[in-house]
């Protein structure tokens, strides 16, 4: 609530060009390998994997730098690396290093996030460039080319040209034009060879392994012996033969960067990651224009980004926000930290402590879970239609990809149960405080205005609110924990909250 006062009292630029100063709270390396807990922790037990998503849940709910949190979370469903069906499963080293150099460069360049995504150990291992070999004729071998693939169509410019609007360009047969062909990814794919952990040498054990394993907070650094001395031809650009691994991925990452498809590209999947699933062509455009120029000639600075996502008159302007196919469905994870934010969830023996670890149960969790994407295609795809209306009319609802039959029911019983009874249990149990709201459950309608403004912005239609008023007025006054626990959990399973506007 205090925060909700503060962006009022200030206005949404102010607050976000004071979040772009706002430092995090903690680091994930500091909680997950050097302290073993939250900061302050009298018992600092955390480990394994479980300690990342730990250290994630604490900077997500109780962090003074919330828009830099919930843009890692986006970069994060962007920028994937999980630990299932990955080389890093269980390395807990290898996820808290990641999201903190996200954090590092979530307000900075596009180019340095870029590059300090392609060589970060973390996805090296998860999309295989890590210690990629070059060319061998004599073998047959050739180098992995699963990055130089993904590094195009999920990290920069997508599978299709695109006008700066964001819509498909066409051929003069009225085609879409590809933006990439096989020879572009075996190009490119000889750039990502010879790196490897990085350390003060590049001797073969270093290369292997066999000292300095774990160096999870180093960027990959290239090995000359290993990286293709071959000419690398890709999306038009040649780098000459017998250039180094360093100026290869120098002139790589340049040409994606400043490639026209990834303005529209990157800027599209933010809106649709913090404001839309649907936004129009000119929305697309005025960010895709902040991307490529940020009024003083930089291209890519990401807080100019931001500021026209979120400050964009589409996102700011009621009327529009009251449109049918306008808004996004919150995915789960952003709800269930909606609701420790809202109501001060937090553990009584220690509160920097969310041991929050397996939510990606579809019949008894959120069906989500940090960390835990299931691919590098994440959880939902930016341009998935579920069948039915919104197909028909053309449109997109990405996260209705992990919204179905189970997932709906699933996430009803587990709000029920985590607003009653909170989440975990015994010394580690996430309690919310409902002071607040129990002070109002003798005046029904001041308890819904007060959710209607924590939980639904605002807009929660009389329909919704008059059902609501119904149920807690079925409930005896005398219990006025209960009427809260039924006001915040149908609120939090109405459409009017589980869709953002």
């Amino acid at each position: 609530m205090a925060e909700i006062q503060r962006v009022s009292s200030m206005g949404p630029a102010a607050w976000i060009d004071q979040q772009f100063l706002t430092a995090s709270m903690d680091t994930h390396w500091d909680y997950v390998m050097v302290r073993r807990g939250p900061p302050g922790c009298t018992v600092c037990d955390s480990s394994f994997i479980n300690s990342a998503m730990e250290s994630f849940w604490m900077q997500a709910v109780r962090g003074p730098d919330q828009l830099r949190q919930r843009t890692v979370l986006a970069l994060s469903e962007i920028f994937v690396v999980s630990n299932i069906n990955s080389q890093i499963d269980s390395v807990e080293g290898a996820h808290a290093s990641y999201l903190d150099m996200l954090s590092r460069n979530a307000f900075g360049n596009f180019r340095q996030l870029l590059e300090q995504v392609a060589t970060h150990p973390a996805m090296g291992q998860y999309l295989s460039h890590f210690r990629n070999e070059r060319e061998d004729p004599v073998t047959g071998r050739i180098p992995d080319e699963n990055f130089a693939r993904e590094v195009m169509q999920l990290f920069t410019i997508g599978l299709w040209q695109l006008n700066v609007d964001g819509t498909r360009r066409r051929d003069g047969s009225g085609n879409f034009i590809p933006t990439y062909i096989q020879d572009d990814v075996s190009g490119l794919a000889r750039v990502f060879t010879g790196w490897s952990w990085g350390g003060p040498d590049r001797s073969d054990s270093r290369w292997n392994g066999w000292i300095g394993v774990n160096n999870w907070r180093e960027q990959m650094q290239n090995y000359p012996s290993y990286h293709s001395r071959s000419e690398k031809r890709f999306l038009g650009v040649t780098i000459p033969a017998n250039t180094s691994g360093e100026e290869s991925l120098r002139i790589a990452l340049d040409t994606l960067f400043n490639h026209p498809n990834t303005g529209p590209f990157i800027g599209r999947q933010l809106i649709q990651r913090l404001v839309t699933s649907n936004p129009s062509p000119a929305y697309v455009g005025r960010v895709a224009a902040a991307f490529n120029n940020n009024g003083s000639g930089v291209r890519g600075d990401m807080r100019a980004v931001l500021r026209a996502v979120l400050l964009d008159p589409e996102a700011r302007d009621p009327n529009i926000a009251n449109q049918a196919t306008w808004g996004k469905l919150r995915e789960p994870m952003v709800r269930f930290g909606n609701w420790m934010r809202a109501f001060d969830a937090r553990t009584q023996s220690q509160p920097l402590m969310y041991r929050i670890w397996n939510l990606e149960d579809n019949v008894r969790s959120l069906g989500q879970n940090p960390l835990r994407a299931p691919s590098v295609f994440n959880w939902f795809r930016p341009d998935y239609a579920p069948p039915g209306e919104v197909m028909s009319r053309n449109l997109v609802a990405p996260e209705f990809q992990i919204t179905h039959e189970t997932t709906v029911t699933g996430y009803a019983n587990f709000i029920s149960w985590g607003v009653e009874r909170g989440h975990g249990d015994n010394n580690t149990l996430v309690l919310a405080n409902y002071a607040p709201e129990i002070a109002l459950a003798n005046n029904p309608a001041a308890l819904m205005d007060r959710l209607n403004l924590l939980l639904t912005a605002g807009r929660m239609s009389t329909s919704t609110r008059q059902i609501i008023l119904g149920a807690v007025n079925a409930v005896p006054a005398a219990d006025s924990t209960r009427r809260v626990h039924t006001a915040v959990t149908l609120t939090m399973i109405s459409p009017d909250f589980i869709v953002q506007k």
